[in-house]
């Protein structure tokens, strides 16, 4: 196998303590690692100026987003700032909202309820939403001088709740808003948009349940939306019998990233998987993290005495960048 085009990372935004880390694992440990893209989970932990209320602290500044920009440009690494755009607005309970809610509380999809079942979204027929999204989206896009913007756009349970958006089928109201997003961003700023792709896949046709897929009938969505999203295929279960879901993708004429976690054993079947593809749809791979990011920073640069998750996202992230580069024989 030639070496993958994407070989990334997804990492969170450590505290500030560990900042010096992640300049020390943009500068010396992913590229030894072939490492080409660092996807950085923003969500709202920038110092916004136009929408300055959505800041979660702590929040990056202008002038760290220009530092870890400009070393990750040095070190041949691809920047690509991530949100989260329609659910994982918030934990379970009220009082929990991130950013967004938290400073528009009029754009949650269900603000009648107390408590959801995992964790907010937000309405995406609000009329004012778009405004101040695109807003946010263009400040980061600004700050990282990116090329690309990942929006999340995964595990959205709470749709279709509100006044706005009840009776309008769910395909429709996602695929209307992803439709949105991509229109400000290839359309108007001219750059990639990724998302992950689990709310395109049928839970039950594919049997990944509906965690790994929709069963709230937002998959058929897949074709009423642009075939230039780049498709982050997550999966972290074992799988004997194979992930259908990269195929049903490229096939679909979506490029697509394999999105392993911590298990060694998921990971590899997964890659596996991508690798029997044998197509240029299939992009490479986009490691996620999902845990301390200082601590998995920590990890990789050298110490020893992380354990638990942190050391499990490590180990496949090492795995991963082995697979993508080409250097571990198929068996």
């Amino acid at each position: 196998m030639s070496q993958w085009s994407v070989r990334g990372l997804c990492l969170g935004v450590p505290q500030p303590n560990d900042l010096d880390t992640l300049e020390t694992l943009i500068a010396d440990v992913l590229p030894s690692y072939g490492c080409n893209t660092l996807v950085l989970l923003i969500r709202y932990r920038y110092q916004f100026e136009r929408y300055p209320t959505v800041a979660d602290q702590p929040a990056l500044t202008s002038t760290q987003a220009a530092r870890l920009t400009q070393l990750c440009r040095e070190h041949g690494i691809r920047l690509i700032p991530k949100m989260n755009l329609f659910g994982h607005q918030s934990e379970r309970t009220r009082g929990s909202e991130l950013g967004l809610l938290r400073a528009f509380p009029e754009f949650d999809e269900t603000p009648d309820l107390e408590a959801v079942r995992y964790c907010r979204s937000l309405c995406p027929r609000h009329p004012q939403v778009s405004k101040v999204v695109f807003a946010l989206i263009d400040e980061l896009i600004d700050a990282f001088e990116a090329d690309a913007i990942h929006v999340g756009l995964d595990e959205v349970f709470e749709i279709g709740r509100c006044p706005r958006c009840r009776g309008i089928a769910n395909a429709r109201l996602f695929a209307d808003w992803v439709n949105a997003l991509h229109g400000h961003i290839v359309g108007k700023r001219g750059i990639e948009m990724w998302m992950w792709g689990d709310r395109l896949l049928d839970a039950e046709g594919t049997g990944y349940g509906e965690w790994e897929a929709s069963a709230n009938q937002t998959w058929p969505a897949v074709d009423a939306i642009p075939h230039d999203i780049v498709i982050c295929d997550w999966h972290y279960e074992e799988r004997e019998n194979g992930y259908p879901s990269l195929s049903w993708f490229t096939e679909k004429g979506f490029r697509v990233l394999a999105c392993p976690w911590r298990n060694t054993r998921a990971a590899d079947l997964f890659l596996n998987n991508a690798v029997a593809l044998n197509t240029d749809k299939m992009l490479g791979v986009l490691s996620t993290s999902w845990c301390d990011p200082g601590a998995l920073a920590r990890y990789l640069c050298g110490d020893e005495s992380v354990e638990g998750t942190p050391r499990q996202v490590g180990e496949v992230f090492k795995l991963a960048m082995q697979r993508a580069t080409g250097q571990v024989p198929q068996d």
